[in-house]
């Protein structure tokens, strides 16, 4: 099979009849990244309204197309993706290498060793790693992916500013912000979820857990309650990402949790109900 050849198509399109490409300078990209998934959306900085969403599915053949490789693919047969006129470009990363740190404690010197340190294993040179602050909540998210993934971003908008986090960044902002109850929040991927706790705009609990059955799911659920000395009831579980009141997931977890539920959106509804908002944290979460 030959790069050429292949064609990534979106599982999910949605543009508003309001979307206009003369206006591009006027408007926001936002870019949602993992090994398996590529999501963006467009807002109008204007009145921040939902102007355009697409969802890829990304082949899992690794070992024959990077992401690079996905996102040219993706990019060459898109209309404006490419464009050099955005007002803003904003990118969010969703993989395992993350790790939080109080930043009282942080040293800038340290910035890699404390990845490492957290993953058990050396920074590759291939790999880069950046940080993004949270003064509020006085804690510091490091993390790493792929120096060519930066690169390339660099390479296909040269002219403008491009702002990165680590997507547990974006999670962990949308949770403070939504909470006042004690609640958590799990983020589902294609084989792993992140899981936030807060309560009352304070961060009690943020990680992310690789799992390959529903009871996997269930136990780092109910193990990281029992650490924390949470009862089942007291605690509402709220559902995003890759899941749906059908899936086995949300059915399991309903048996051993009382409060589980899809998650709500505490935003008004930008999409009249066309697509699963709950599926597209991101966009509702705060700025970068």
């Amino acid at each position: 099979m030959k790069t050429d050849t292949l064609h990534i198509l979106p599982k999910v399109k949605f543009i508003s009849p309001y979307f206009d490409a003369k206006k591009i300078t006027q408007y926001q990209l936002s870019i949602a990244l993992s090994e398996t998934s590529f999501h963006y959306w467009v807002k109008d900085s204007a009145d921040n309204s939902l102007l355009a969403l697409e969802s890829y599915e990304l082949p899992v053949e690794s070992h024959y197309h990077s992401i690079v490789a996905n996102l040219e693919i993706i990019f060459a047969e898109h209309d404006y993706l490419k464009s050099l006129k955005w007002k803003n470009v904003y990118i969010s990363i969703d993989n395992h290498s993350f790790t939080l740190l109080p930043l009282a404690l942080f040293r800038k010197e340290y910035t890699s060793k404390y990845l490492q340190l957290a993953k058990g294993q050396i920074i590759e040179a291939e790999e880069e790693v950046r940080v993004k602050t949270h003064a509020d909540l006085g804690i510091i998210n490091i993390y790493s992916s792929e120096r060519q993934l930066f690169n390339w971003f660099e390479e296909v908008y040269p002219l403008l500013d491009i702002e990165y986090q680590h997507f547990a960044s974006q999670l962990i902002d949308f949770a403070v912000r939504s909470s006042k109850a004690q609640t958590a929040f799990l983020h589902f991927g294609k084989d792993s979820f992140t899981m936030v706790i807060s309560i009352n705009g304070t961060l009690k609990f943020c990680n992310r857990f690789h799992y390959k059955t529903s009871e996997d799911l269930v136990y780092y659920v109910l193990f990281v309650m029992s650490e924390l000395e949470i009862e089942p009831d007291e605690i509402f579980i709220r559902l995003y990402g890759n899941v749906d009141a059908e899936s086995v997931d949300y059915l399991l977890l309903n048996q051993y949790l009382p409060k589980v539920k899809i998650g709500d959106i505490i935003h008004e509804n930008l999409l009249e109900n066309q697509i699963a908002e709950h599926r597209y944290i991101g966009i509702f979460s705060v700025e970068f």
